[in-house]
């Protein structure tokens, strides 16, 4: 299996996919022409590093720096430089992630967000990349110092961070020096001012759900979630989404995060469903952005308060990518947006072949951040008109642009869920339309 990524600027879509056989697919559809990746497994002299979790470093023949390794008296640049990589026109990418954590789960991510950077710097086979690893510890002012810290040490792009706040004071200072963030916070609070969200935004996935739902006669929408952020955002896409394409959201509740079992919220939901069906509407979507225990106590109290299965549709987002729901009988023939699977699955066993573990939750968005940033890095010049390429990138987690003010426009598949995981309803896109900014 072989990573394909494509360098120049003035291609269809920068190929950044994962395929077993994209050579061959690719000489039939000469606007994708991807670059060629050595397809070796990685090295295993000298033995391999085991991770620390403060600061882990996997395996990878990729140049990541260790200070053992400078030679500052050749080093005429200002810049960090380690001694075999003297006289290169390095090009230097630093990665900003909470390494040293509190939360064990975090430190996970930020580990496997860093292993997917260097299988990136390593499929590419180019010898002139330099990565820079900062340990935010997940801390807003330690953030300040490590991102002034890797410009000073010549970053040309910045990978990361991963929360909220510490992107907007990762950007405050990046954007100064003109260096690019793409960075792995979900709060649109944190694009834009030279940072770009590479997250999966729940507004782009309920746009894609809606319409999904729209062109196969549904436009009548209900919405029950957990009372969080996130699930607010949900909800208001869900009607704003609803409105622009000519349907309605007819009801909404919220329930508390701990009840696995929000009987009264369902009743009031189901009681508003009846009378919308009653009145004529023939089907009705509801959406729950939901997962797990909570998603299976939350779907069987629709058909509980009388309403027919076949009179609603279930819709969900990528939270439903779980195999936790799979098997809920109520469950069955729900759809969602989410990544194409089969390439996000090829993704994850090579990851897995390559460092012996499944890959953190982020470690794919960690991938096709590299891979971008590479390609944009490919001319030797970091312009935020290339960054916002109109025709987009294409990833292991399907098309992907950024937008002028920093959040992304994904294209996205739709899924169904089934007993035996999760069945391709609709595929992702192959290319975008010109967006409007």
């Amino acid at each position: 299996m072989s990573l394909c990524l494509g360098f120049r600027k003035f291609r269809l879509v920068p190929n950044m996919l994962l395929a077993g056989l994209v050579l061959a697919a690719c000489s039939s559809t000469p606007t994708h022409p991807p670059a060629s990746i050595s397809t070796r497994t990685p090295r295993t002299e000298p033995e391999p590093i085991r991770p620390d979790p403060g600061r882990p470093v996997d395996p990878i023949d990729v140049d990541v720096i260790d200070p053992e390794d400078l030679f500052e008296e050749e080093n005429t640049s200002g810049y960090v430089t380690p001694v075999h990589m003297q006289g290169r026109d390095i090009k230097r990418i630093a990665v900003l992630l909470p390494f040293s954590h509190s939360q064990s789960g975090v430190r996970q991510q930020a580990s496997g967000i860093l292993s997917a950077v260097e299988m990136a710097m390593f499929d590419q086979g180019n010898t002139d990349i330099l990565i820079l690893p900062k340990d935010t510890a997940g801390d807003v002012r330690q953030t300040g110092q490590v991102t002034r810290e890797a410009i000073d040490e010549g970053a040309d792009i910045i990978i990361g961070p991963l929360f909220s706040d510490n992107v907007v004071a990762a950007r405050s200072i990046a954007i100064r020096e003109d260096v690019p963030v793409i960075a792995f916070s979900n709060s649109r609070t944190a694009a834009g001012g030279g940072a770009y969200l590479m997250s999966f935004a729940p507004e782009e996935e309920v746009a894609r759900i809606v319409d999904w739902a729209v062109l196969n006669g549904i436009n009548r929408f209900a919405f029950m979630g957990p009372a969080n952020d996130y699930s607010r955002r949900v909800e208001a896409a869900l009607r704003f989404e609803a409105s622009r394409r000519g349907g309605s959201v007819i009801a909404a509740e919220f329930y508390d995060p701990a009840n696995n079992a929000p009987v009264d919220e369902a009743k009031r939901l189901a009681s508003s469903i009846e009378y919308d069906l009653n009145a004529g509407t023939p089907k009705v979507g509801v959406v729950i952005p939901d997962r797990g225990v909570r998603l299976r106590g939350v779907a069987p109290l629709m058909p509980y308060y009388g309403i027919s299965l076949k009179r609603i549709q279930y819709l969900g987002t990528s939270l439903w990518d779980d195999p936790e729901i799979w098997s809920e009988p109520v469950l069955e023939g729900a759809v969602y947006a989410s990544a194409p699977p089969s390439d996000v699955k090829q993704f994850e066993q090579a990851f897995k072949r390559t460092f012996s573990r499944e890959p953190a939750s982020l470690s794919s968005l960690g991938y096709d951040a590299a891979a971008m940033a590479i390609t944009v890095l490919y001319d030797g010049e970091v312009d935020p008109l290339e960054i916002q390429d109109m025709e987009g990138y294409r990833g292991v987690n399907g098309l992907f642009r950024f937008r002028s003010n920093g959040t992304i426009d994904r294209g996205l598949a739709v899924l169904s869920v089934s007993e035996r995981g999760p069945k391709l309803v609709e595929d992702a896109p192959d290319s975008f339309f010109p967006p409007v900014n």
